[in-house]
Parts: structure tokens; sequence; C-alpha cells
């Protein structure tokens, strides 16, 4: 069975299933003039827009379309964006895309609310207003759980710093399996790896907890089972609905506990270079990274991957055979990429790894993480990456 059904995380109100849009026509054809934030490409091939401006037109209700969101949006696009808005006289957002549209909508939209910069935000110098114009979001992929949290992720360029900040809830989201069929095959691996590591991270950092921890379980488990079915068939519609309910209950679970070292060394990474997709940036940092969480964590941390390995203990000897588990998971679903094909070198990455310890935006990241933070275990987690 794959019900329809709703969710309320923080300020949004979901709805998730086949159709679901249609439970939110009502709030569509009310709005006034809405700004549509979209990539280039799967708003359309996904049939998410189309369905939308039905909506919309039959309802009467003018928009624009601002097309122009790309992957790891930066601070200048974010200012593009609200400015875009205020001159075609915007009244609501609604981003139909992946994460990266969705935080891009997020953050033009705390901009044109509060004024200012979208730096002073980015960086924590002056917080988001409560009173935003409405955000409807439609997510296309099965990833960021961005469509229920309340952060954004942007790339300052000049100081090759990418993060996330608090930039607040949407209004109303729809997680619609049929919008996720057209994702080729290697953004479904990206994806699916994003929202395993939101669960990985969210039940070991720091600031986890048991609710979060049942989130994150059963995240993992979803996408180890559903994952290789949709790399087998990327038309499979059940496969897709698991790994968007895994997608949704990881961002929920990070909205709570929040991500830690292994999105911080991804971040800088994929700042430095963005030609890395952050799900791939993810996969190849906890090739090495999931040792060390096995370690501090064997027991939460053994919940997630006896899945792919039941002969796993809850014991930190164990840690080189779960990173073993999950790099198997990897090579199963066809992930065999290295950090050599983004041109990167061990040294430079050991460098850029190194510059996390003494990074202000890299703290939280650092704190959070399960064991102690050094220069020399930054090298460590470098030098055993896969190139």
């Amino acid at each position: 069975m794959t019900p329809t059904f709703r969710v309320y995380n923080g300020g949004v109100n979901l709805v998730f299933g086949v159709n679901g849009l249609a439970e939110l026509k009502n709030v569509l054809s009310s709005m006034r003039r809405p700004v549509i934030v979209t990539g280039r490409r799967s708003a359309v091939e996904s049939g998410a827009l189309a369905e939308v401006t039905k909506v919309l037109e039959e309802s009467g209700v003018s928009y624009v379309v601002y097309d122009r969101a790309t992957p790891n949006p930066t601070l200048q696009q974010a200012e593009e964006l609200a400015e875009y808005y205020r001159s075609e006289g915007g009244m609501e957002f609604i981003a139909i895309g992946g994460g990266s549209v969705i935080d891009l909508a997020k953050s033009a939209r705390v901009l044109v609310a509060g004024g200012g910069s979208v730096r002073e935000y980015f960086y924590g110098l002056r917080q988001a207003p409560r009173e935003k114009p409405l955000l409807f979001v439609v997510n296309t992929t099965h990833g960021t759980g961005s469509e229920v949290d309340r952060f954004a992720v942007l790339t300052d360029e000049g100081e090759l710093e990418k993060r996330g900040f608090p930039a607040g809830y949407p209004d109303y989201g729809v997680d619609d399996p049929r919008y996720t069929l057209t994702l080729p095959v290697n953004q479904s691996v990206y994806t699916s790896i994003d929202a395993l590591s939101h669960a990985i991270e969210a039940a070991t950092s720091r600031a986890s907890s048991p609710y979060t921890e049942l989130l994150s379980v059963e995240a993992s488990r979803r996408v180890f089972e559903y994952l290789p079915r949709v790399v087998g068939n990327p038309r499979d519609l059940e496969a897709r609905y698991w790994l968007l309910y895994a997608s949704m209950l990881g961002g929920i679970a990070i909205d709570h506990s929040l991500t830690h070292l292994g999105h911080g060394l991804e971040h800088v990474l994929s700042a430095y270079n963005p030609r890395l997709p952050h799900g791939a940036g993810l996969a190849l940092v906890h090739a090495k990274l999931i040792e060390y969480i096995y370690k501090a964590r064997p027991e939460t941390t053994w919940r997630i991957l006896s899945a792919v390995d039941p002969g796993l203990r809850p014991r930190s000897e164990d840690a080189q055979r779960a990173a073993s588990a999950f790099k198997g998971f990897l090579e199963r679903v066809g992930f065999s990429e290295g950090l050599g094909d983004y041109g990167f070198t061990p040294g430079e990455v050991e460098r850029l790894f190194k510059s996390v310890v003494s990074r202000k935006s890299m703290k939280r990241y650092v704190e959070l993480a399960p064991f102690e933070v050094t220069e020399g275990l930054l090298s460590e987690v470098a030098s055993g990456l896969p190139y």
C-alpha cells in the first residue's frame, strides 16, 4: 500500500503521496501572483510544472516563472531571485524542484521579507523574520528533505563557503513520487545517499534523541531496500514512493538533531568544486568517516547498518566491517566514483579538511560530531577516501 497522507513538521503542511497536489488545489487557486522557481529540466520533465500551472490557469491566477536555479545555489543567485520577485510584483513563491531549488526560494523569501543582504542571514548576523511571503514547494527528488525542514543551503563563492542557515519552513508542500520517476539513475543514487547520510548523522549527532534515531533507522531501512530496485527499474513507482518517504523522514530527523562532520566536510569539497554533486560527495566522505562514527556510536550505527550486514555486532571493534558494508552497498547500486573524477588530489583534500577546525562556520558541524575532531583525524579521513 502507498497511501496519501498529511505530515506536519514545524510550520509546513505537507501532502505525501500520489496525486498529492489535488489536496492543495485550494491553496494554489487562492494565490494572487506567484513567482514559480525552477531549474532548467526537472520541473518540466517530471510533469510537476504543467500540473501546477494548470491549476493556476484554471483559477485565473497570473504567474511568472524563474527557471534559472542551479545545483549548489549561491548568495548572488538568492539576491537575483529576490530582485526578480520584487520587479515582477510577486506575492507568493512556488518552488518546483529538488533541494537546490527549494533552498533558493527559501533564501529569497527571507530577503524579500526582512531586507538587508542575504549574506547577513547566511552568516547569522540577522535572523529570518517571522512574517514572510507564502512558500509552496513541490519536491521532485528523494534526497534533501528541504520540503519539511527549516534550513537552506547556499554557497558564498567569494569565500568558498557552503553552509546551511535557518531560513524558515515552507508553508505547504507536496511529495508525490510520480515527480521522481524521471530522475536519472545517477541522480537517484546521489539523492538517496543524501537521505541516508541525513539519517546516519542525525542519529549519531550529539543532539540526537530516541525520536530522531527512530526516524533515521526507518529511513535507512527504506533506502537499503528500495534504492537497488530503482537502479534496476527507474520507473518503479512503489520503490520511488518509499525512497521519497525515507528522504522526508531524513529531513525531519536533521530538522531536530542536525547533521555533523560528514556534511561539514562535503560542504568544504563542493564549495571548492561546485561540480561535485552533494550526494556523491557525501557517499565519498562517509566511505571512510563511517568507521569513526561506528567506533563512537556502535549501538546506534549498528541499528542502521545491520540492514546491509546482519553479521555486524554493536561493538566498536566492528567499525571497519561497518565501513566495508557501507562501501559494499555503494557498489551494489553502481556508485564507483572517486574524488579524482572531480579533480581532487589527496593533498588538496587534506588541506581543505584541516581548515574545518579553524573555520567559524564549521563550528557546529565539528561540535555535533560524536567524537573529538582534530587535524590528525581529518588527515586520516582525507587519506582514506576513494580517489
